[in-house]
């Protein structure tokens, strides 16, 4: 009887440690694909680092000048060569140095990202306001007036793309009403227009999600057991239905938290937002591979740790998950 019970226990413990190999090497294989396309792509850019630094200096460069420079930034070495010693240096912490200033890009990175996650955070946090209490009404007033008209809503946000809404808030609440400035500053005030230029085309998604869900949900039978128990509409929608859509409403999360680090590049840029993005579109325009390489490398990095996070909440919502039961 105790070896029969010690055997369970050991195979408890094997099977959590092959788990926890396999997701670090998911991670590992994350990074280095991630990075390896994005060394790949800087490498066969058309024009390089020592090219644009002569450039920006207003000056012509002799063929011997840009052979000089493109040795002393280590960009005449062969491809696998710098990858590989990018890599290592990697793993020992260092991320390189600016091509364009010299500064180290650990540092520049860290000293942006607050923003591009407060930025995250806040966009987020507008999309699940909007989504989760509109998706539920029109689940419940399905094909009314104002599910005919959210969904109507929803659909022409979703042809939008992000730019183009940053675009038209920046011209109707800036240049127009001059609500907010033109430029933003890294305060509260600045933040309200990137904002909404990420958070409402993800609302609209969200919304038409959240109401699909939520639709499963109502015709589900518990909810007509619910019912006849005399319980309240309102209880069955919020404390009931809500709660049983946590789970795939997570889901959504995660997914889309990729869209909303990738989409601050492009926001943060049109708003003059300090954070990672705005950094990066700089460093493109500049060839600064260094500081590329070293956002690809924090964005897939900050997407897996969230990721994560989004299946440890997955699993106190419904500890099935956790069981393999749901």
């Amino acid at each position: 009887m105790a070896e029969a019970r010690v055997k369970p226990k050991s195979a408890s413990k094997t099977g959590a440690a092959g788990s926890l190999a396999r997701r670090v090497l998911g991670v590992l294989i994350v990074v280095v694909g991630v990075t390896f396309l994005a060394f790949l792509l800087s490498y066969l850019s058309p024009t390089d680092a020592a090219t644009r630094y002569f450039t920006d200096h207003g000056i012509s460069p002799s063929p011997e000048q840009l052979v000089a420079k493109r040795h002393e930034l280590g960009l005449d070495r062969p491809f696998l060569e710098q990858y590989a010693s990018w890599i290592i240096a990697v793993f020992q912490g260092d991320l390189g140095e600016s091509m364009r200033n010299g500064r180290s890009v650990s540092g520049s990175l860290m000293s942006c990202m607050p923003f591009t996650l407060a930025l995250t955070a806040t966009s987020l946090a507008l999309t699940l306001a909007i989504s989760i209490p509109l998706g539920l009404a029109c689940a419940y007033r399905k094909d009314g007036i104002l599910d005919n008209i959210v969904r109507a809503v929803t659909y022409l946000f979703c042809s939008l793309p992000t730019f183009f809404v940053a675009l038209l808030l920046l011209y109707f609440l800036s240049v127009q009403l001059h609500l907010f400035p033109v430029r933003s500053t890294p305060d509260l005030a600045g933040i309200v227009l990137p904002t909404l230029s990420m958070g409402l085309p993800l609302s609209a998604w969200y919304v038409r999600q959240v109401r699909t869900v939520a639709l499963e949900q109502l015709d589900a039978p518990y909810v007509d057991g619910l019912r006849s128990r005399g319980i309240s509409e309102r209880r069955i929608l919020f404390a009931h239905v809500l709660r049983n859509s946590l789970v795939p409403i997570l889901a959504l999360v995660g997914i889309s938290v990729g869209s909303l680090l990738g989409g601050t590049a492009i926001v943060e840029s049109i708003f003059n937002w300090p954070g990672v993005g705005n950094l990066s579109v700089a460093a493109i325009g500049a060839r600064d591979y260094p500081v590329v390489q070293g956002y690809a490398l924090l964005m897939a990095l900050v997407y897996l740790v969230v990721n994560w996070g989004i299946g440890l909440l997955q699993r106190v919502v419904d500890p099935r998950i956790g069981k393999g039961g749901a």
